[in-house]
């Protein structure tokens, strides 16, 4: 019975450790793609492309559709927010053409937060 009881335990924390794991994985992806979108948010490049296919930054947004699909990805939600507010940032930057809208004060506040606490 003793040795049922640890084995159920070391399966719980097991499977907690990837659980973890997979969080951690999906959060990080989260802060490389917004480091990125601030990266080149303001470029000539993405003023003129944004997203379009032939552009060089079409590959950020198949990233964050990847990430909003990922089976972990309502991780995020502990944090305030979800993968699928990243990509409406990078769609208002192209409208705005890398300009400060009320939309992205509005994300960019919660994302900088969610990002500086948790590192």
């Amino acid at each position: 019975m003793k040795a049922r009881i640890i084995l159920f335990l070391f399966f719980i924390a097991t499977n907690l450790s990837i659980a973890q794991n997979l969080q951690t994985e999906v959060f990080d992806e989260f802060k490389l793609l917004y480091k990125e979108l601030k990266s080149f948010k303001s470029s000539s490049d993405f003023r003129k492309y944004g997203f379009t296919k032939s552009g060089p930054y079409n590959h950020w947004l198949v990233r964050v559709e990847n990430l909003k699909t990922h089976p972990d990805a309502n991780s995020l939600l502990s944090m305030g927010f979800v993968a699928g507010e990243l990509e409406v940032l990078g769609l208002t930057y192209v409208s705005s053409k890398g300009k400060e809208t009320e939309t992205t004060l509005f994300f960019n506040k919660i994302f900088s937060e969610a990002v500086s606490v948790k590192k």
